[in-house]
């Protein structure tokens, strides 16, 4: 899952992943036991890595902006 430009930073899709795999614009993020640098600064994005594709974020995101 890839969240894309179409993005609004409502944040909404944050609190709905249960993987805890979508992050803050800005945020770091930690994997494996190693903290990383923020992947997107302009809104919410997420670590693959940590994704299972349940598809939580994109049925709670108001403008689609979330793609396989």
């Amino acid at each position: 899952m890839v969240i894309t430009d179409d993005c609004i930073s409502c944040n909404a899709c944050i609190d709905e992943c249960p993987n805890n795999a979508i992050y803050y614009p800005g945020t770091e993020y930690e994997l494996e036991g190693k903290s990383n640098p923020a992947l997107s600064e302009d809104h919410p994005y997420i670590v693959q890595e940590l994704c299972d594709n349940c598809k939580n974020c994109n049925d709670v995101c108001p403008v689609e902006s979330i793609t396989e």
